[in-house]
């Protein structure tokens, strides 16, 4: 494999992890069904932990930790764009571990998650943005259709 093909899909594994964790904050504003900011700033927070630990210390127990953090935040909120970006947490910390399979489900999950997200979610213009980049991941590991 040329070192193009290996640089390419940790560069959209970093690129899609660091996008959403930016959209959760920047595009959060007080909505119906939608967690506070406060909440999106915690979640975000613990996913870019997540990101950190994985990238720079290749430490997936503790980056899934921090994804069970911002789970646990998530399950209070019921916020569908939250839940999506959880996801895609806990699939980059299986894609890391080597679990493509667990990763795949992940994904899966997120995609149908953030296809869920209401119309008048402050997010909802980014989801096609969100939407890609994780079919990404999909088609880079290889999941199934």
């Amino acid at each position: 494999m040329t070192s193009f093909g290996v640089v390419m899909p940790r560069f959209l594994r970093s690129l899609s992890f660091l996008l959403a964790a930016f959209l959760v904050v920047q595009f959060a504003s007080p909505a119906h069904a939608q967690a506070n900011r406060r909440t999106l700033s915690q979640v975000s927070q613990l996913i870019l932990k997540s990101y950190k630990l994985l990238s720079e210390e290749k430490n997936t127990k503790a980056a899934r930790a921090e994804c069970e953090k911002a789970q646990a935040i998530e399950a209070r909120t019921k916020d569908q764009f939250v839940s999506a970006a959880v996801d895609v947490c806990f699939g980059d910390v299986a894609d890391h571990e080597g679990k493509p399979i667990e990763a795949c489900e992940h994904y899966d999950a997120a995609l149908k998650e953030f296809e869920a997200v209401p119309a008048k979610h402050s997010a909802h213009r980014t989801l096609k943005t969100h939407i890609n980049v994780t079919e990404g991941k999909r088609m880079t590991l290889g999941c199934g259709a």
